[in-house]
């Protein structure tokens, strides 16, 4: 069976979440917080109101907390806090729109959307660098200090050496760093999807986007909105249970989660036996915090979940 520990705070609608050492840091609509381990909340910031629908995100970059102002009226900004609580405000790196947030080596990287570009902007503390433009991104990982990204003109990497073609296929919609590729064409005017592995190619039928790729402990699964697949088998579709309603799903403890329709938390190791979770909060979403941790977020109150994964 599952194991977890559920830490309850006194924070709702956690959009993104990081470990440092012991404690968790939230981002939450107009907050950045501490929580430690005994559920003790430290806001080491509050925003002026917030824009409620754009993105904000939060990274943790050589032991500093960077996260996205976006103001109802105002350009949005790159924030630094240590975990002290002291801010800096960096409006030299000029934002239009923010999609994404994350650390390339100890630089902050921000995904800055005109559509149909996204610029890849990586912050060096004073001064702004142009890392790659993309066109109608679809998908986006940085692994170490190399960005892997694909668009409308295919499948690119940018690393210290600059920026290499790894596919030019039209349609990549996913990808990850082990090979595996999905493909969106048109058959006699109907979507169709190519799973694309190292040793075979599959097309999909009578599924929707959006689609992702998850890298569980018993091997890579791909996913069509709520239907899932090990990547070698996608005929094998199974659907996700009371899923109608799906949020975030994400992976955790070598498993998959994501909050039901009944605001469980769902857990699986294999995409086939499900085991479910009563959170100490009504779940709105699951937002992802470490390797085997996160967090659960209801409106006025979160829970903080560690996962202890089940052996079979």
């Amino acid at each position: 069976m599952m194991k977890a520990t559920q830490i309850q705070f006194e924070l709702g609608v956690v959009e993104a979440a990081r470990l440092h050492e012991e404690d968790l840091f939230v981002r939450t609509y107009d907050a950045v917080a501490r929580v430690t381990p005994e559920g003790t909340v430290t806001v080491l910031h509050t925003f002026d109101p917030q824009s409620p629908l754009a993105f904000k995100g939060l990274v943790l970059v050589d032991g500093r907390l960077f996260t996205i102002d976006r103001p109802l009226n105002g350009p949005p900004t790159l924030i630094e806090l240590s975990p002290g609580g002291e801010l800096r405000r960096h409006a030299a790196l000029t934002l239009h729109n923010p999609t994404g947030l994350t650390a390339l080596g100890v630089q902050p990287l921000v995904l800055d959307q005109q559509p149909p570009v996204t610029s890849f902007l990586l912050w060096r503390g004073d001064r702004e660098q142009l890392l790659a433009e993309a066109r109608s991104l679809t998908h986006w990982e940085v692994t170490g200090r190399a960005l892997t990204f694909s668009d409308a003109e295919g499948l690119h990497r940018r690393d210290q050496e600059g920026r290499s073609v790894l596919d030019d296929r039209a349609g990549i919609l996913t990808f990850d760093q082990a090979g595996h590729r999905v493909i969106q064409r048109l058959d006699e005017g109907q979507p169709v999807f190519d799973v694309i592995t190292p040793e075979s190619s599959y097309t999909v039928t009578g599924v929707n986007r959006p689609v992702a790729l998850h890298a569980l402990t018993v091997g890579t699964f791909v996913r069509f909105q709520n239907r899932l697949a090990p990547i070698g088998a996608p005929e094998d579709l199974q659907t996700l249970p009371n899923a109608t309603d799906l949020g975030t799903v994400t992976e955790v403890s070598g498993g998959l989660a994501f909050v039901d329709d009944d605001r469980q938390l769902r857990w699986s190791v294999d995409a086939l036996h499900w085991e479910s979770l009563e959170t100490d909060v009504r779940a709105s979403d699951v937002a992802p915090a470490g390797v085997s941790d996160l967090v659960v977020s209801g409106r006025r109150a979160s829970s903080w979940v560690k996962i202890e994964p089940s052996h079979r």
